[in-house]
């Protein structure tokens, strides 16, 4: 899927399947947003200047209220802003409803603060997580504490994990490389030090990468 969001400037790049949609739906609400704004400023400037102090133009003979504008000018954009809000809510369902069938699924426990990982093989790791691109990954979260959120920005998702649940998010990413992992539930005085790295590997990669990683003890030490 192309990104929407190539051509602006300054936009922060993604890296997922789930940040293109995002990333549709966020400029087109901004440019939904926009284009109102400037239409009401506009016609603020337009009025200001017309009908300024010493102005010639014609204030008599006022139009009676039509209904038929005030009735069209309402749904039209009670219709645009149901679109949006239906809009989201399919990429919510999206998002949010893991896919039946996984390239692969990962284990991931939030604590004070770090981030663990393990693997199915029963590779682990602590504020890292390597993944191969192109592969649907399903993450099982937990949280052995407070609440955290997992937040991975370049792919537009994050989750809060709770104590007590198991929660599940997936994501299929489109490029290598190294992406900010994240808390983004303030969780005690070192949440602004609860971070890693999503590692987005080629699968050959990934696979001589497995090999290399022993087996660690369980994600609950």
């Amino acid at each position: 899927m192309a990104d929407a969001t190539r051509w602006v400037p300054f936009w922060p790049p993604t890296s997922a399947a789930s940040g293109y949609r995002v990333n549709t739906l966020f400029i087109f609400e901004l440019a939904l947003c926009a284009a109102i704004l400037a239409l009401v400023f506009g016609l603020i400037w337009v009025f200001c200047i017309r009908y300024r102090r010493g102005s010639p133009a014609v204030r008599s003979g006022a139009e009676e209220k039509s209904w038929a504008v005030e009735i069209a000018w309402t749904a039209a954009t009670l219709v645009c802003f149901l679109g949006l809000f239906v809009w989201g809510a399919g990429m919510y369902v999206w998002l949010y409803q893991p896919p039946p069938l996984a390239d692969l699924e990962l284990y991931v426990v939030g604590k004070q603060w770090m981030w663990k990982i393990e693997h199915p093989g029963g590779q682990r790791e602590i504020d890292a997580l390597h993944v191969p691109v192109g592969k649907t990954v399903r993450l099982v979260l937990a949280s052995q504490d407070v609440i955290h959120s997992f937040f991975i920005p370049a792919f537009r998702l994050k989750h809060d994990v709770v104590p007590g649940t198991l929660e599940t998010m997936w994501f299929r990413p489109t490029a290598t490389g190294s992406f900010a992992l994240l808390c983004a539930e303030f969780c005690g005085t070192q949440h602004a030090h609860m971070e890693g790295q999503v590692v987005v590997m080629e699968p050959a990669a990934y696979t001589d990468w497995l090999a290399n990683q022993g087996v660690s003890q369980s994600l609950a030490q």
